[in-house]
């Protein structure tokens, strides 16, 4: 009901509950989505965004593709004892970060996080990696910045609205030579 009149004259239909849960979580409400993005630069650029005098190291992580597993857990009619790792990939348009992001989510049940389910659904492969967290010291935090700011990632083509401007020039205005050109 918040949402009513919010998404501009004529909006398009919503019919999946995973849908609204999604438009929520990229325009701030609390929800029982994880994010995450299909490309590693994008993730990468996340986890570098915020400065934090804190922070020594920043982490990506990286997760394999569920579907077979849920698959199997569904086959066997255990979905009761073993709750699936859901994979969301929300279809509307109307969210220009979503799709600027190459957004996607995970969902499980209250109180069970992605690694604990892939502990229980993957015990003993050793064949496989499902969930890897890297680790990248946060001393090259500016010139990574740097970098994908010339790969066009940044929050001028992550959030393409006037939040993105806004936080663009501000980042230029925090890291030297961000927003500098390479010369030709």
């Amino acid at each position: 009901m918040a949402a009513r009149g919010r998404r501009g004259a004529t909006p398009a239909k919503i019919e999946h509950e995973s849908e609204w849960w999604a438009l929520a979580q990229h325009n701030g409400m609390a929800t029982p989505l994880l994010d995450w993005t299909e490309s590693p630069f994008v993730a990468l650029y996340f986890a570098f965004e915020k400065a934090d005098k804190h922070t020594i190291t920043r982490a990506v992580w990286g997760l394999s593709d569920v579907r077979k597993k849920n698959r199997e857990i569904k086959d066997t009619g255990q979905e009761h004892l073993n709750p699936l790792l859901e994979m969301v990939r929300p279809m509307q348009d109307e969210n220009m970060r979503l799709v600027s992001q190459a957004g996607l989510f995970t969902q499980l049940p209250p109180g069970i996080t992605v690694d604990d389910w892939i502990r229980k659904n993957f015990a003993g492969d050793k064949d496989s990696i499902w969930l890897v967290k890297i680790e990248i010291p946060d001393d090259g935090r500016e010139e990574c910045l740097r970098t994908l700011n010339r790969m066009n990632i940044n929050h001028l083509s992550l959030f393409p609205d006037l939040y993105g401007a806004g936080s663009y020039c501000n980042k230029a205005l925090q890291i030297a030579n961000y927003a500098a050109r390479i010369p030709s």
